[in-house]
């Protein structure tokens, strides 16, 4: 009994895969707009595996938006990675975006990543601080000459 314990055990902490991506804790994204991802997977097993990557999107407050996979599937030799790119349209920001790793054999989610997918500023609040100092300088230049007249 305690072998087939260990045997389970073993299994479930062995790493049958890995997954980085190019992607900050926090990105800059406006909804509608075309993501470029790249991604690297890594094999770090002595065996070929099969992997599928699969997108999710959720709402921070955990609901789930949308789920898709990317078309390809990717044979990886034992211990070698393979890195490639997508560009992926997303409808939306200030929302969770996760990359999800299967290995196609057994079904099993391998690895997992996740960012913050933000609204970036609008050109007016990219302007408040320019346009600000630009108000503090008009009445300081208005109210200055009156104050030395007197």
């Amino acid at each position: 009994m305690t072998s087939i314990v260990w045997a389970l055990l073993s299994r479930a902490m062995m790493e049958t895969g890995e997954l980085a991506w190019s992607l900050t804790q926090r990105t800059a994204h406006q909804s509608g707009s075309v993501l470029s991802i790249t991604f690297t997977i890594t094999n770090p097993t002595t065996v070929e595996k099969q992997y599928q990557v699969w997108i999710g999107l959720f709402d921070v407050s955990g609901p789930v938006i949308t789920t898709f996979p990317l078309p390809d599937t990717f044979t990886i030799a034992g211990e070698s990675e393979q890195t490639f790119t997508v560009s992926v349209k997303i409808d939306y920001s200030n929302c969770i975006l996760q990359a999800s790793l299967y290995d196609i054999e057994t079904g099993e989610m391998v690895a997992a990543l996740q960012t913050i997918l933000d609204q970036p500023p609008s050109v007016i609040e990219q302007m408040s601080p320019v346009l600000m100092g630009a108000m503090v300088v008009g009445v300081i230049g208005a109210f200055v000459p009156k104050v030395l007249k007197e």
